[in-house]
């Protein structure tokens, strides 16, 4: 991670008075706060970094495709992207963030993209960043500085089960517009010399970033049999393992990081106008066992962590032993497509009798000040044992 001359803590807090100018606000200080919500995803983290600079500016467009397997940390990015600018003081003009799913901006029945229906979130999420009774200029500033996120790209591509998707060539042209930079007549409703009323208001959408995500399942088997197929001259990596129990195993991998190449975008369906309007198509990192530790020990979101919170309200400190994490962390990793939330029922499966009645359970100690439960590493093989 990289460091800084302030610190996220200093990024998060600034006063209101004396705001720095928001070209002060520089890569690696963005990529020190989102890394505090975000675990394993540096190198996405790098590019998402630049690309909020860039939107920040208004210099240059920095819109990005996320290519990652579910539980990689899409939406997670998605999601703190949002805390960094609510947190950040400078950010307040950007704050219109909204997520959306990509099959919400087309309507099959006529076979239409929906531009629309984007404005409608957008402005919605606008309207708290402009304030009560914003002037139409106030407002239409903070929808055209929207950062808008659309998931399950990879859903609305133009091949689908083989044959043509029309719904995907359409919603891919449409948002290629979008990205573009497009002129749009929105109907809103604006307070004028006091009064409310309805106008058509023209947005630029030139000013927006777009960030589109998505699992792309289909795209790592396509890849795999492209690259082992005989003569191909490309073959598979080997790399040797130790497992948190101290044996060895020589595990085959496979990245699709580092195999693909943009012709296997487009034979996966998407259209190469609109791939040419995103600056980088950002792949996220398959999770290795010590990432999935680390989420599970640290990360906000992590099951192990809301349960620490919820023993917090009892007077009992949760604590795991690090060898039991490893052991959770390695089995989690078996399960390439489900990333970190492989970890939640395992996680679940030995918190949830302890959240039940722990002043029953035979782990429990004293300790000054309260009580202790650990979730031992012989918890976990009972487990794993089932």
């Amino acid at each position: 991670m990289s460091s800084s001359s302030h610190s996220p803590a200093t990024l998060a807090n600034l006063p209101d008075p004396g705001l720095r100018p928001i070209e002060d606000i520089r890569p690696p200080e963005i990529l020190d706060e989102l890394g505090r919500g975000v675990l394993g995803q540096d190198q996405a983290l790098r590019y998402v970094s630049v690309s909020i600079y860039k939107h920040a500016t208004g210099k240059v467009p920095g819109n990005l495709l996320m290519i990652g397997n579910s539980g990689t940390g899409k939406t997670t990015i998605m999601s703190n992207i949002q805390r960094l600018y609510n947190e950040v003081p400078e950010y307040q003009p950007l704050r219109a963030v909204t997520v959306i799913n990509a099959n919400l901006l087309v309507d099959a029945d006529r076979m239409e993209f929906r531009p629309d229906r984007l404005l409608k979130a957008i402005e919605q999420r606008a309207r708290a960043v402009a304030g009560d009774r914003p002037s139409p200029a106030r407002l239409k500033e903070a929808i055209e500085r929207a950062t808008v996120c659309i998931d399950e790209i990879d859903k609305m591509s133009s091949v689908l089960a083989g044959k043509p998707n029309a719904l995907g060539v359409v919603l891919q042209q449409g948002l290629l517009t979008l990205m573009e930079g497009e002129l749009l007549a929105y109907p809103i409703h604006v307070w004028i010399d006091g009064q409310e009323k309805q106008i058509t208001m023209e947005i630029d959408t030139q000013r927006m970033m777009f960030i589109c995500g998505g699992a792309f399942e289909g795209l790592y088997d396509q890849v795999y049999e492209r690259v082992t197929k005989p003569g191909s001259g490309e073959r598979l990596k080997t790399r040797t393992v130790r497992t948190a129990e101290g044996q060895v195993r020589i595990d085959t991998v496979f990245s699709l990081a580092a195999l693909l190449k943009p012709k296997d975008l487009f034979a996966y369906g998407m259209v190469p106008q609109f791939m040419a309007r995103f600056e980088k198509v950002v792949m996220l990192e398959e999770l290795d066992v010590g990432v999935l530790k680390e989420i599970l020990l640290k990360s906000f979101e992590s099951p192990f962590v809301r349960s620490r919170r919820f023993f917090e309200v009892l007077g009992i400190r949760l604590e795991m032993e690090d060898l039991a994490a490893a052991l959770i962390a390695e089995h989690a990793a078996k399960d390439s497509r489900t990333g970190a939330r492989a970890l939640r029922p395992l996680v679940a499966e030995i918190v949830n009798p302890l959240e039940f009645n722990p002043w029953q359970n035979k782990a429990l100690e004293s300790i000054e000040g309260g009580h202790r439960l650990t979730i031992t590493a012989d918890m976990v093989r009972e487990l794993l044992r089932r």
